[in-house]
C-alpha cells in the first residue's frame, strides 16, 4: 500500500494539466503556446517535443532559438537539461528519462560508438544537443540570424517568443527550415516551429509577433486531429496490454483470443498512424492559458503570493495571460526603440568559444560596445531600491551608449551595488576611472539631500575599495527640476541638437531600464511638468527594476549630469511649447 507521500510523487510525476494534454494530444507541425507564468512550458510542450521531433527525425538538425546566446547558455539549456534528468520508471527501475552519454551528449566534437552519426556534419559541437539516434539540436541567437546562413534544418524551437524580432526570425530563421530526405518529409514535424512564450506587453516594447498565428489555426481540423489521436492512442495502449498478457497466459485458447485482438490492434494502428501523420503536417494550434491551468500543482499560496508581490498590469499579463495593448503616456516623450535601443551587444567570437559543459558568467569582457580603456560613466539613484546605470561615450561624445544597468534592494545598499560593478567590470579593464553622477537635488527636502549626498560618498569609497578611481559630480550644484529634465530628454532623444549625443541602449543588458522607461508617465501638477513617480510607492520592492521610474531616474542622473550644461540655455527658462500628455 502506498503512503500519502508516495502518491504525492507519483502525482507530481505523471501529472499532465489541460493545456499539457491538449498541446500532446494535437501536437502539430506548427504549435505556438502563449502561456502565464509557471504554467508548465518547459516540461509540458518544449521537452517532450524535442523529443519527438528528435525520434521521428533521425540524423537530421533543429534549431533551439531565443533572442541572445547568453540566455541560451545560461537559461534556456539548463532546465531542458534538467528536464531530460528527471526520473522515470522504466520496467521497475527508476531511472533518468535520458542518460547523458547513452541517449545524448552536449558540446562533443567526438560522439559515442553507439551514435548514429548526422546526415550533415556538426558545424558547432561546441554549441549541438547530439541524441543517440543522430538527430542534433544546435542553439541559436536571433540577434545573430546569420548563424544560420547555409545551415538546412527540419524543425525550429523558439523560448520567449515575446524576446524575439519577429521579422527576423521571418526572413532570416524560417527560410532555412528546408531540405531533408524523401522519409524525413513524411514527418509531422518537418518545417515545422514550436513557440513558447508568455503574454508580450506591448507597452513595454515586446514583440508580439506570434499573436499573427492564432488566426492560421484551424479548429475544425485541430477537432479531428483530437478525435484520431485519441483513438490511436487507445490503440497502441491496447496493444501493449495485449502483448504483456501473451507472454504472462499459458491458455491455448486465451492466447489465440488475444492473437486476434492482438493483429486488430495493429491493423488500426497501421491505419490510422499515417493519416494522423499527414493531418499534423498541416495543422497549426496557438494555445493560450494562464498560469491558472496549473493551479493543481502550484496550489493557492502561489497565486496570492504573485497578487501581493506584482503590480496588476503584470500580475494580468504574466498570470492571467490578459493581452496589455495600450501604450503609456511617457516622460520620455521622444524615446523610440526602433531608434534608441540596440541589439548587437556581444562579441560572439568569444562567447562562442564557451562550450555548453561550462559555467558561462558574462563579464563586461563579451560586451561589443564596451571599450576597457576608456571610463565609466554612471548614473545613481540611492534609496530603499538603488539603482545604477553605466555608459561610455564614442565618436568624441557624439554618441553615449548605455551598457549596463545594476540595482539592489534594502538591506543591500552601496557595497551590493559595488561588488556587482567590480564582478562585471573590474576583471578586465584597462582604465578604472569612474565618473558617477548622483541626483542634483529636484525637488528634495535638507534630510534627503543630505541622505543623498551620504549614499553617493558611500558608494564612492565602496568602488574605490575595489581600485576604481572615482569622480563624484553634481554635489553642491543647483537645484534641476522636472521639467528641466523633460526639455533635455526632448532635446536628446529627439535629436534637435548638434551639441547633444545621440543616445543608445543597451536592450539585452538594460532590459529593465528599457522596460521602465515606457512605463515613466509624465504628469502636471498646479501646472508644473513632473516626472510621476507613484509607481515607486505602489510596487514592491523586489519588482521595482523593470517597472517603476528607479532606473529610469538614475539615467536622467547621468543625461542631465554630464549634459545639462551644454544646453543651459534652453533649460534657463520654462517653455510654454511642452506637448501635451497625449495617448499613443
Amino acid at each position: 500500500m502506498t503512503t500519502r507521500d508516495e502518491n504525492e510523487e507519483l502525482f507530481n510525476r505523471y501529472y499532465m494539466n489541460r493545456m499539457q494534454i491538449l498541446v500532446n494530444v494535437i501536437d502539430p507541425n506548427c504549435l505556438f503556446a502563449e502561456i502565464g507564468r509557471a504554467g508548465g512550458k518547459t516540461e509540458g510542450v518544449t521537452g517532450p517535443r524535442m523529443i519527438r521531433v528528435a525520434n521521428d527525425m533521425p540524423g537530421e538538425l533543429s534549431f533551439l532559438v531565443h533572442k541572445t546566446y547568453v540566455a541560451l547558455l545560461t537559461n534556456v539549456w539548463p532546465n531542458l537539461q534538467a528536464y531530460f534528468s528527471r526520473q522515470v520508471m522504466a520496467d521497475g527501475i527508476l531511472r533518468p528519462m535520458l542518460q547523458y552519454g547513452v541517449d545524448y551528449v552536449v558540446g562533443e566534437a567526438r560522439l559515442p560508438s553507439h551514435f548514429r552519426r548526422p546526415r550533415y556534419p556538426i558545424a558547432y559541437p561546441k554549441h549541438s544537443v547530439v541524441f543517440r539516434n543522430g538527430h542534433h539540436i544546435q542553439l541559436v541567437s536571433s540577434d545573430q540570424p546569420e548563424s544560420v546562413a547555409g545551415r538546412s534544418a527540419v524543425h525550429a524551437i523558439i523560448e520567449e517568443m515575446k524576446h524575439n524580432r519577429g521579422e527576423k526570425l521571418k526572413s532570416r530563421l524560417f527560410p532555412s527550415l528546408r531540405g531533408a530526405g524523401a522519409d524525413i518529409r513524411r514527418s509531422p514535424y518537418y518545417q515545422g516551429i514550436t513557440g513558447v512564450s508568455d503574454t508580450a506587453r506591448v507597452d513595454l516594447g515586446e514583440d508580439d509577433w506570434f499573436e499573427d498565428y492564432e488566426r492560421r489555426a484551424d479548429p475544425r481540423l485541430t477537432a479531428e486531429i483530437a478525435t484520431v489521436s485519441l483513438h490511436l492512442n487507445s490503440a497502441l495502449f491496447r496493444k501493449r496490454e495485449l502483448e504483456r498478457r501473451r507472454r504472462l497466459t499459458k491458455d491455448p485458447v486465451e492466447l489465440e483470443r488475444v492473437r486476434l485482438e492482438l493483429e486488430r490492434q495493429r491493423r488500426a494502428i497501421a491505419l490510422w498512424t499515417p493519416r494522423l501523420a499527414d493531418m499534423r503536417r498541416n495543422a497549426t494550434l496557438y494555445v493560450r492559458a494562464s498560469s491558472f491551468v496549473n493551479k493543481d500543482i502550484l496550489g493557492p499560496k502561489f497565486f496570492k503570493t504573485q497578487l501581493e508581490t506584482l503590480d496588476m498590469d503584470e500580475f494580468l499579463t504574466s498570470i492571467c495571460a490578459v493581452r496589455h495593448k495600450e501604450v503609456v503616456n511617457k516622460f520620455f516623450a521622444n524615446y523610440s526603440k526602433e531608434r534608441h535601443q540596440f541589439a548587437d551587444s556581444y562579441i560572439y567570437e568569444s562567447i562562442l568559444r564557451c562550450d555548453l559543459k561550462e559555467r558561462f558568467l558574462l563579464t563586461a569582457r563579451y560586451l561589443k560596445h564596451y571599450d576597457k580603456r576608456s571610463e565609466l560613466l554612471v548614473g545613481y539613484d540611492p534609496g530603499h531600491f538603488s539603482s545604477l546605470v553605466v555608459g561610455q561615450e564614442e565618436e568624441c561624445g557624439r554618441r553615449i551608449r548605455i551598457i549596463k544597468e545594476f540595482w539592489c534592494c534594502y538591506p543591500d545598499e552601496q557595497p551590493e551595488l559595488a561588488r556587482q560593478m567590480h564582478e562585471f567590470f573590474g576583471q578586465d579593464v584597462a582604465c578604472k576611472r569612474i565618473v558617477l553622477y548622483p541626483d542634483r537635488a529636484g525637488n528634495k527636502r535638507r534630510e534627503e539631500l543630505e541622505q543623498i549626498t551620504t549614499d553617493s560618498r558611500a558608494l564612492k569609497r565602496e568602488l574605490e575599495s575595489y581600485g576604481f578611481e572615482v569622480e563624484l559630480m553634481n554635489e553642491g550644484q543647483s537645484t534641476v527640476y522636472h521639467w528641466q529634465q523633460f526639455r533635455l530628454l526632448l532635446l536628446m532623444f529627439g535629436g534637435r541638437s548638434n551639441v547633444l549625443p545621440e543616445v543608445l541602449i543597451d536592450e539585452n543588458e538594460c532590459k529593465n531600464l528599457c522596460s521602465a522607461i515606457m512605463l515613466s508617465p509624465l504628469k502636471r501638477t498646479d501646472g508644473r511638468v513632473e516626472l510621476d513617480k507613484t509607481s515607486e510607492r505602489k510596487v514592491p520592492l523586489r519588482q521595482q527594476a523593470g517597472l517603476t521610474t528607479q532606473l529610469p531616474s538614475a539615467l536622467i542622473y547621468l543625461l542631465y549630469g554630464r549634459y545639462g550644461d551644454k544646453v543651459r540655455g534652453e533649460l534657463s527658462s520654462m517653455p510654454d511649447n511642452l506637448p501635451d500628455n497625449l495617448s499613443v
